[in-house]
Parts: C-alpha cells; structure tokens; sequence
C-alpha cells in the first residue's frame, strides 16, 4: 500500500444504500419495457442482489479472501456482466433475450460473490452490517439516478460517474447538513472503487472525504479514511490531524487501538519517535486484550500487524534486536493463522509482509543468504496472487516490493545486470501505476527509489552519464515532494541520500556543499538518523563538517 489497504468496506455500502430506495421504487427493464408489478418486484430483488454484491466483492479483494481458482472466476464473470449489459443496452425490437442473459450474468455473479464472502466470518459479518444500514436507510430515488447507479454496478463506472455526481450534488442543495455529509461519503467510496480501478486518483477521494468531515466531523471511518489518503499523498501533517480526530471521535475500543495505530505510522514517517512508540504500544496493548477474548483470524492479524508497524520503528531507531523479536512474533502469528487456512489468499498474502520484513533486517546485517530466502519466499507469493487478480494495482505494487529487493541483493552481490533487470522490471511497473494515480505520492515515491537505484548501478559500471540523468530524475521527484510537505522527515532523509550520491558522480550538477546544506536542515530540525553519519563522514573528508 502503500500504508494499510483503502476503504473497501464503504465501496458496497456505498452502492446498497444508494439503491436501498428501491424498495420503494420500481426499476425499468434494461431495453425500457414496461414490467408487471411482479416482475418489477423480481428486478428489484435481483438489482438489490447484485448490489450486494458488488459490495462482496469489493470485500473480497481488498482482504484477498478468494483463491486463485475463485479470484479468475471472478474476473470472468465481471466481463461476462459488462459485456451483457452492453448488449442488452444495444438491444432492438424484442430484447427479451438480452435482458434475460443480463439477468443471468448479473445472478451468477452475484452467487459467487455470496459463497466467497461467506467464507470469511469477519466479511460475512459486515455484509450483514451493511445490508441492515441499506434497509434501513431506504428512500425514493429518481428513475435517472437509479439507472446510473445500476450502470455503475454493471461495471460502466466511467460513463455512470459524472450523472450520479451531478444527481447527488443537485440533491444535496436542498439537503441538510448531516444528509449531506452522508450523500459525500457514499460518493467518497464510490470514487475510491473508481481509484481500485484506475479511474480516480487518491486525491479525489481525498476531497470528497474532506468535505464530509467538515460537515461532520464525528464518524470515525471517514476520519480513518483521510489519514490513510493523506498518507499516500504524501500529507503527513494533514494525515496525523486527521488521526488525531479520529482517536478523538473513537467510541468503541478496536477503534481506539485502530486510530493510535494510524498515528504510530503517521508520526514514525515523521520522525516523532518518542510518540510513534507510545501510539504503537498503546495500540498493542489493546488488540492484545481483544485478541485475548477472540480469537477469530482478525483480531490476531491485527496483532500481527502493529507488532510489524513496532518493527519498522525499531529499525529507524537502531535497535536491530527488537525489531527482529517484533517482525519474528508477528510471522509466527501470521504462519499460525495461514497454516491453519491454506486457501485464504489474506492469510497467505499478509505471511508475505513479515517476510519482507525480515529479509531487510537480514540484508542490513548482512546475512544476504538469509535475505534472499525470505524475499524468494515473499515473491513467490505474491506473483501467484497478483497473477489471479491482474487488476489489482496494489498487489502489483507489493509484487514489485520484492522484485527491487532482490535487485539490491545482486548489486551487493556484484552481478549487477541481474541487478539492472530487477530494478527495471520494477520501475516498469511503479511508473504505470504512477501514472495511473499522478495524485499518489507514495507511487511518486516509489518511481524515485527505482531510478535512484538504477543510477547506484550505473556508478558501479562507471556508466556515470546514466547514472547523472537517473539521479537527477530521482531528486527532481524527491524535491517536488518535500516542497509540498516540508514536515515529511522521511522524504528530508531521502532526498540527502540522493544528493550525497549524486555528488559523487564527476560532472553532477550537485556539489557536496548542496549535501551539507541538506545536512544541516535535517539537524536543526532534530530529525538525524543513525544513517546520517556515513553522510557526515564524507562531509568531513570533503572538509566541509565544520559546525555540523
């Protein structure tokens, strides 16, 4: 994720309770015929199904719940369903059977998505949730925005989008505050389905979440939400403000443990140490608690998870020891739990972070056999389940994780053109999902860590008018980041490692009095690492440390 999965729960509850009106509202045949009252009755029953499901299977990809067999069904009957709807929509004369082969695709699709999710008690539970709020939460609804609502449930999200945008907007005119703030988070999570896909970008969710935290700023998913996309811009301030109020807005204990989590990682990339522990061990604390009297497969992953989060800490502060205690307990927890499941591709798929985890504990030790072990074992994973699921981006981007990890062991290992392969191979696929999401600072983020790696290699090969234009792409991306969020420590930190690399190339446009420079800042903003006195040595020898 980039920073924890994104709002796959409100992506179906979005579009039940956008459409729970039809309860009371009759829905037209796909071709436009009129209907008898049973089988307005029948199409709403199966409208209301397949929305459902649409929910489901939101669900089912954001936790990984289907196996690969399940998750290439899935994908079939997605374009069986867009392309009968497309046919049906190009019917003429008698579309009888058009719309009955809809009917049909819609009905299978929608079996599948119940059978998968029902596996999963956690998933089956939210469904139930979020069936009940569509219920209750029914109303009348126009024959226009019920017909872009089931466009956009038929997989035309482009094409719905923009009428179901100007729908709501023309009712929220008149709506009250707290209407309105319900009708923004609806459109949020329809436009974060929009993102999954590569047809929205982060900061377009970001603001519609925004704007219904202003108008109420209690509901604490939407406040979760904001951090989280903050985050992935890049935000950091805006993302810990919006952390800070859902901890404040938390009325149930794992919500109170969810939101110090978010400020542990939040205030981490910052650099705030002292308060990331304190957030990460209170957070501990209470999933420990709940795990305690639960042992269901979430509450453990959730321990899983921040003992993870504590890990990564560990390793920015130096103490390598606690960390690999923290990264160990959080894999015997996740191999206990996917052992126990060996179809669960969540399961399977969340033993691949710990393995990644270790494997960079393991190569910044310098145990390069053991780091391979783990990264071979992590990637193998993650291939086969980014495979099943091809238009999951962020399975693609984890995939990727793990191809320029075992770029940085060849390099260490001299083989530098297997090296080359690994880091290209990665930045082919971080620069299409940057491009995809231009808004997504994380993606940004990712490109110049691959470009700044391609460039260490062409140093090693004494390609050095390579390795100049790959440097200097790499700090042009790092500098525009730290520019629109200056408090983001770890960005500061990065962009000191690109200079002082670049300044070692002969003819660079950096000089090491740019490093010093960089140096400085970071120091007079008490944000040194232990890293940073390899930077300062090589100030030193170019003799420029003096009041450093």
């Amino acid at each position: 994720m980039r920073a924890g999965g994104r709002s796959a729960g409100g992506q179906g509850a979005a579009l039940i309770a956008l459409l729970a009106g039809l309860a009371t509202a009759g829905w037209p045949m796909a071709a436009g015929a009129a209907a008898p009252i049973a089988a307005v009755e029948a199409d709403r029953q199966a409208l209301v199904q397949g929305l459902q499901a649409q929910y489901e299977v939101a669900l089912i990809r954001e936790r990984k719940i289907a196996d690969d067999r399940e998750t290439e069904l899935i994908a079939t009957l997605e374009s069986r369903l867009k392309a009968a709807r497309v046919q049906a929509d190009a019917a003429k004369g008698d579309a009888r059977a058009a719309n009955a082969a809809l009917a049909l695709a819609r009905a299978d699709y929608a079996n599948l998505a119940g059978q998968i999710a029902q596996k999963d008690p956690a998933t089956a539970t939210d469904v139930a949730v979020y069936h009940a709020q569509a219920e209750g939460d029914a109303a009348q609804a126009s024959p226009a925005k019920l017909a872009a609502l089931q466009r956009f449930a038929d997989g035309d999200r482009i094409g719905a989008w923009p009428i179901i945008d100007a729908l709501i907007g023309e009712e929220m005119k008149t709506a009250a505050a707290d209407q309105q703030a319900r009708d923004l988070r609806r459109l949020g999570s329809l436009r974060d389905v929009m993102r999954v896909h590569g047809e929205a970008t982060t900061a377009d969710v970001l603001d519609l979440y925004d704007k219904a935290a202003a108008l109420d700023p209690s509901h604490f998913k939407t406040q979760i939400d904001r951090a989280r996309l903050a985050r992935d811009l890049g935000e950091l301030s805006r993302a810990r403000s919006a952390a800070a109020e859902a901890a404040q807005v938390a009325t149930t204990d794992q919500e109170r443990a969810t939101a110090q989590r978010v400020i542990g990682e939040v205030a981490g990339a910052q650099h705030d140490f002292v308060v990331a522990r304190q957030a990460f061990d209170d957070a501990l604390a209470t999933f420990n608690r709940l795990a305690a009297n639960d042992p269901a497969p979430l509450m453990q992953g959730n321990v899983a998870s921040v003992l993870q989060d504590k890990g990564d800490l560990l390793v920015l502060t130096g103490d390598y020891t606690a960390a690999r205690d923290a990264f160990s307990d959080s894999l015997a927890i996740r191999r206990k739990l996917a052992d126990a499941s060996p179809t669960d591709a969540v399961l399977q798929d969340a033993v691949t972070s710990a393995y990644q985890r270790l494997g960079d504990l393991d190569e910044k030790l310098g145990d390069l056999k053991g780091a391979r072990g783990d990264f071979d074992a992590g990637l193998a994973i993650r291939q086969r389940l980014s495979a099943a699921d091809p238009t999951n981006t962020d399975l693609q981007y984890y995939t990727s994780a793990f191809m320029r990890r075992l770029g940085d062991l060849a390099a260490k290992q001299g083989d530098f053109a297997a090296a080359r392969k690994a880091y290209e191979d990665c930045l082919a696929i971080r620069q299409r999902l940057s491009t995809a999401d231009p808004s997504s600072a994380q993606l940004k983020s990712a490109v110049a860590l691959d470009l700044e790696d391609l460039a260490g290699v062409a140093f090693s090969q004494n390609d050095l008018a390579t390795a100049r234009a790959d440097y200097d792409q790499c700090l042009a991306i790092r500098r525009r980041l730290v520019a629109a969020d200056p408090t983001n420590a770890a960005m500061q930190q990065l962009v000191l490692r690109a200079l002082a690399r670049a300044a070692r190339v002969a003819g660079a446009d950096v000089s090491w009095q740019d490093v010093a420079a960089q140096y400085a800042k970071i120091e007079k903003a008490g944000q040194l690492t232990p890293g940073d006195e390899k930077v300062l040595e090589a100030l030193r020898f170019h003799g420029l440390a003096e009041g450093l």
